[in-house]
C-alpha cells in the first residue's frame, strides 16, 4: 500500500516509533547522569547536574532527545487524524523549544558563572514546564477525555505548582524531588498520549433507529 493510501494509524506509526525511541533515549541518558553525577536527587535540581563531569553533555543530550521525541509525537498525533488547535501546536512547540534552549544555555552557578546563560535557562525551563502543564487541557476531545490522559493532565498541573513553590520558597519542599515529580508527570503525559494514538479508542456505537411499524 502506498503512502497516499495508508490509514491514519499507518501514517502515525513511524512517528510514534521516533517519539518513543527519542523519549526513551532521553530518559536513559538522564538515568546515567544521575548515576555518575554523585549529586542528591532530592535536593539538587537537574540543572545543577551540569556541574558534574560530563554533565553538560549528558543533560543537554537528554533534554534535546525528549524535545525531538515531543515534536515527533506532535507529528504522529496529526498523522493519526486528530485535529489539533493552534494553541495545542504552539504548546507542543513551546515545550520542545524550551527544552532545547535550556540544554543549549546551562544554568549559572558560582562554579560556572554565566548570568546571561542562567537567565535564558530559567525562562526556557519555565516556558517548557508551563506549556506542558497546559497542553492536556487543549487536546482534541477524544484524547483529552481519555481517562489516563485526564489524570496525567491534572498531575502535570499539580507537579508544576509543587515545583514552583519549592523553587520560589526555598526550604519549604525538597526542590529536587518536586522537580522530578513534575517531570515524571510530564513524561508520563507524553507517553500516554503516544499510547492513546497508537491504540485509538473505538468510536461509540450509534444507537439504532427504531423503525415504526
Amino acid at each position: 500500500m502506498g503512502i497516499s493510501g495508508a490509514s491514519p494509524g499507518e501514517r502515525a506509526r513511524p512517528w510514534l516509533l521516533v517519539a518513543n525511541v527519542a523519549i526513551g533515549w532521553g530518559l536513559f541518558t538522564a538515568v546515567i547522569l544521575h548515576v555518575v553525577s554523585g549529586r542528591n536527587p532530592v535536593w539538587d535540581t537537574l540543572s545543577s547536574y551540569a556541574l558534574a563531569e560530563g554533565g553538560v553533555g549528558l543533560l543537554g543530550a537528554s533534554m534535546i532527545a525528549i524535545a525531538v521525541g515531543s515534536v515527533a509525537l506532535l507529528t504522529a498525533v496529526k498523522a493519526a487524524g486528530h485535529r489539533l488547535s493552534r494553541t495545542t501546536q504552539v504548546l507542543f512547540w513551546a515545550w520542545s523549544t524550551g527544552l532545547v534552549a535550556a540544554a543549549l544555555f546551562p544554568a549559572s552557578y558560582p562554579e560556572r558563572f554565566d548570568p546571561v546563560s542562567g537567565q535564558i535557562h530559567e525562562y526556557a525551563c519555565a516556558i517548557a514546564f508551563l506549556s506542558l502543564a497546559a497542553l492536556g487541557w487543549t487536546l482534541p476531545a477524544r484524547l483529552r477525555t481519555h481517562p489516563a490522559i485526564t489524570r496525567l493532565t491534572l498531575l502535570t498541573l499539580g507537579g508544576v505548582l509543587l515545583f514552583g513553590v519549592s523553587y520560589l520558597v526555598p526550604g519549604v519542599l525538597p526542590v529536587g524531588l518536586a522537580q522530578r515529580l513534575a517531570l515524571a508527570a510530564d513524561i508520563g503525559l507524553l507517553i500516554t498520549i503516544a499510547r492513546a494514538v497508537a491504540v485509538p479508542a473505538p468510536f461509540p456505537a450509534k444507537p439504532r433507529e427504531r423503525v415504526s411499524s
